[in-house]
């Protein structure tokens, strides 16, 4: 039986760029992957991640990432080296990021393998498409997260 790996793509599908994940997992969708590879579209929602979370061995999240590059720069590392903190003044489970998901996961005991992929927005503004340079993208960072899932099934 191979590790379960979930790809949840996190993001407001409303906000034009900032739903990025969203329109990856639903591209995703539209591919015939593993069965134990899960699609999730984790919308904002990150405190309904948990239980989702607890059930994963292996965990590819899909964001977009403020890093100050270009916007449709791809940035893809482990979790921990991606420098991301979270929200030291939450104060809604519903602004709770997927950072703070992972840790609840963590003190429950669950230390899946977390792997971001996280796109530079241009623009965060109503609106359901994403932006030219961020849809210009999307085909490659798709490629991109079936090539993880492969090198993820091979261990």
């Amino acid at each position: 039986m191979k590790n379960k790996i979930m790809v949840v793509g996190i993001g407001n599908y409303i906000l034009q760029d900032e739903g990025v994940g969203v329109h990856a997992v639903n591209r995703l969708m539209e591919m015939n992957l593993p069965d134990w590879v899960e699609l999730v579209d984790g919308g904002t929602h990150s405190y309904d991640l948990v239980d989702f979370f607890c059930q994963a061995d292996n965990l590819i999240i899909i964001d977009a990432i403020q890093a100050g590059g270009e916007p449709g720069t791809m940035y893809r590392a482990p979790l921990e080296e991606m420098g991301l903190r979270p929200e030291e003044n939450c104060t809604s489970l519903h602004q709770m990021h997927f950072i703070e998901a992972v840790r609840m996961v963590n003190l429950l005991g669950y230390y899946p393998n977390v792997i971001v992929f996280g796109v530079e927005p241009e623009v965060i503004d109503w609106g359901m498409e994403l932006s030219p340079r961020v849809a210009e993208k999307l085909p490659r960072l798709t490629e991109l997260v079936v090539q993880e899932i492969n090198t993820l099934m091979a261990v």
